[in-house]
């Protein structure tokens, strides 16, 4: 059980920093209506880190999914395995 839930959690986990950091990333968008060299500097760097911190959560998602596929591909095939009467390699 364990197993299964870890790749959950991961998928779970990079699906929720992915939606914080846009959330964040798209407020830090909002123009400034006179805004210095200084402001514009700060939401440029803003920018820039969240969308450091949006590529990290798709990058924890991406590898949450991989690991939950390989491991359903896994155990469906060595569910077909048992089925047709052999043992199951490895």
């Amino acid at each position: 059980m364990i197993r299964m839930t870890a790749p959950f959690a991961l998928l779970a986990f990079g699906l929720l920093v992915m939606l914080g950091a846009f959330s964040l990333f798209a407020a830090n968008a909002l123009p400034y209506q006179d805004p210095s060299a200084e402001m514009l500097a700060h939401q440029a760097a803003e920018a820039r880190k969240w969308g450091a911190v949006m590529m990290l959560g798709f990058f924890t998602t991406a590898s949450g999914g991989l690991w939950l596929w390989l491991r359903l591909r896994a155990r469906k095939r060595a569910g077909n395995t048992q089925k047709a009467g052999r043992a199951p390699a490895g």
